[in-house]
């Protein structure tokens, strides 16, 4: 008898978890990656997603949209002026089961799936959409940033749930166990482990007439995710073809 009502007690928790399981992960799907990458996410009846303005390209009927200020008036202004980022974010929510809606980024580039339990830094303007509970804040990265030419302000995500952000060109995924140099412009994001320093690729002529610019050397343990491609090369080749 005891045996029969662990196994039923065992059966109840074993259902309970995938339950909890199921309700935690985001039902979705990565298509055209790396370079016309589209998120296609199936919601269940309440289910909600939060995005950047202007990120959704399709959803099915039966889904409301919500407009507001991203985390609070303020803090929707310093991502809109400091962190380069939408003064508003959208919440779409499935009013019955069987309903998608669809994002991509501005760029033709990647999207990247983040399971995010605590902090993520990415830089701005590669947020997407993420779960609703998921805070978006501008983070002040320091002088080294300012030197960086990559802006003041980085993007603090913090929370549990499903994150997703995009880049310019493929998304490149390193596990950094000690140190790991990369270019400034090619930063997508990076774990709250991991320490940073903005530096120099050699003496200031290299820095200058090299081409290279500056360069951030990760340390500690982590992940830090990069794009092939950056913004910047592409406008300056564009612009050698405008005519003069």
């Amino acid at each position: 008898m005891l045996r029969d009502a662990d196994s039923v007690i065992a059966y109840i928790v074993y259902k309970y978890i995938l339950l909890y399981d199921m309700g935690a992960n985001m039902n979705f799907s990565l298509k055209h990656q790396p370079s016309y990458s589209l998120l296609h996410c199936e919601l269940s009846q309440g289910e909600s997603i939060k995005a950047e303005s202007g990120a959704m390209v399709y959803m099915s009927e039966h889904i409301t949209s919500e407009t507001k200020f991203g985390s609070g008036i303020l803090s929707a202004l310093a991502r809109k002026f400091l962190g380069g980022e939408s003064l508003f974010v959208n919440t779409f929510t499935a009013q019955s089961g069987g309903t998608f809606v669809g994002f991509a980024n501005d760029m033709v580039g990647d999207i990247s799936h983040y399971q995010l339990n605590g902090t993520l830094f990415i830089q701005s303007g590669s947020y997407l959409c993420s779960s609703p509970d998921i805070k978006v804040d501008p983070k002040f990265g320091g002088l080294r940033t300012l030197v960086g030419g990559e802006g003041l302000f980085l993007l603090k995500v913090t929370g549990s749930g499903d994150l997703f952000f995009a880049s310019y060109g493929a998304i490149i995924e390193i596990d950094v166990k000690d140190k790991y140099i990369v270019d400034t412009g090619h930063i997508v994001a990076f774990e709250e482990s991991l320490q940073f320093n903005v530096k120099r690729v050699g003496g200031w002529k290299s820095t200058l007439l090299s081409g290279e610019g500056l360069v951030c050397e990760f340390s500690g343990a982590g992940k830090v995710w990069i794009q092939s491609r950056v913004p910047n090369g592409f406008i300056g080749w564009v612009s050698k073809l405008l005519p003069r």
